[in-house]
């Protein structure tokens, strides 16, 4: 391959919209890029160390956002000290993009898991089974358009939400517990979450819907180590990403660090890690076209079982687009070079073939443009 330079946002969006159509432009863009490492870095979100811009840790991260070796960063919850400290990291961030303006995450739900809250002086959201037992979902549109706005105006543009598993076992250690669900029925629940994406898309933030294939019926916490939900899972708990799959109104679809033997096949994998999963059932049945992020590949799940190098290979062969890394569990602020390294390396021994990459690359810059 000839080396060229990247292709700019305007021009992008010039070709998409002279295309007529997505599927018959988006082949070129990753042939316009120069090697396969640029188009890696924009599958990797990392987190990292620090509460401001001052942050040795971040200014490495936003040089590496410049050179190209990362495409995306998650704010974790050590990250929230200041609402200043907050804002300069977004925009930090933000100016470090090279063609394109990176992602830049949080955890947004409201309730238990609000990474912008009345701590930093921002509206205080009311937990998912909350919302359904006192508001429509017209006003929840309104109540979310509200945080999407914050969201927006702190620097975020993509947020890693909404929970669309279903409320199954109210003792379940991750959803039910926190009341992180509207509920159990997948009509309620899929109504809620068109409202909470329409608001977003107001504010030009993306989200991802989570955790595919359901975590609500699970009786372990992944966070925590390996979770089998053979015998607590049933289909119900896949209506409502089918639905909003169908709907074309999700941006991505988080997947989750779950065993089922029905995904698995006759491997061990947990659905992160599954193409059956990703590719037969997400995509194949439902015809999904979007973003697929992984959850974070640091949880427990995933780490006391695999290396972190092979959990990347894996997750992209598949087909997660964007690879979650939150780099707590060992930090290394030479992880994206790191990881860029071994992903090549797969795709030169054959277990990634170059179209993945270009597909995953395809499917994160639309969505970045999206945003613009």
């Amino acid at each position: 391959m000839t080396e060229t330079k990247p292709i700019t946002r305007r021009a992008f969006t010039r070709l998409m919209a002279g295309a007529g159509a997505a599927g018959l432009a988006m082949p070129h863009v990753a042939r316009a890029e120069a090697g396969l490492d640029p188009l890696i870095g924009e599958m990797l979100m990392l987190g990292f160390l620090g509460a401001d811009a001052s942050a040795a840790w971040a200014q490495r991260l936003a040089r590496q956002i410049s050179l190209g070796q990362v495409g995306g960063v998650v704010f974790l919850g050590h990250n929230f000290k200041s609402r200043a400290g907050v804002t300069g990291l977004t925009s930090m961030f933000a100016s470090a993009g090279n063609t394109t303006r990176p992602l830049i995450s949080l955890d947004q739900e409201g309730g238990a898991v609000q990474r912008l809250g009345s701590k930093l002086g921002y509206a205080s959201i009311p937990r998912a089974s909350e919302v359904a037992g006192a508001m429509s979902p017209k006003k929840a549109r309104a109540l979310y358009a509200g945080m999407a706005a914050e969201e927006r105006a702190a620097g975020f543009n993509f947020n890693l939400a909404p929970v669309v598993d279903l409320a199954i076992d109210p003792t379940n250690p991750v959803i039910g517990k926190w009341g992180r669900a509207w509920g159990r029925d997948p009509n309620t629940v899929t109504a809620y979450a068109s409202a909470f994406l329409d608001a977003h898309h107001g504010a030009r933030v993306a989200c991802a819907l989570k955790h595919f294939p359901g975590h609500g019926s699970s009786r372990g916490d992944s966070h925590d180590g390996f979770v089998d939900i053979t015998g607590t899972w049933t289909k119900a708990e896949l209506e409502p990403f089918a639905a909003l799959a169908r709907k074309g109104s999700a941006d991505a679809v988080m997947t989750a660090h779950l065993y089922h033997r029905d995904f698995a096949g006759n491997t061990d994998e947990p659905v992160t890690l599954s193409h059956r999963a990703i590719e037969g059932v997400l995509r194949g049945e439902f015809g999904y076209a979007g973003v697929v992020i992984t959850d974070d590949l640091d949880m427990g799940a995933i780490r006391s079982r695999y290396s972190l190098d092979e959990a990347v290979v894996r997750a992209i062969a598949a087909g997660n687009d964007i690879v979650m890394l939150s780099n707590s569990a060992k930090p290394d602020d030479n992880l994206p070079s790191r990881m860029i390294a071994t992903v090549k390396a797969a795709v030169a021994d054959g277990r990634i073939t170059r179209a993945r990459i270009e597909q995953a690359h395809q499917r994160v810059v639309a969505m970045k443009v999206r945003l613009a």
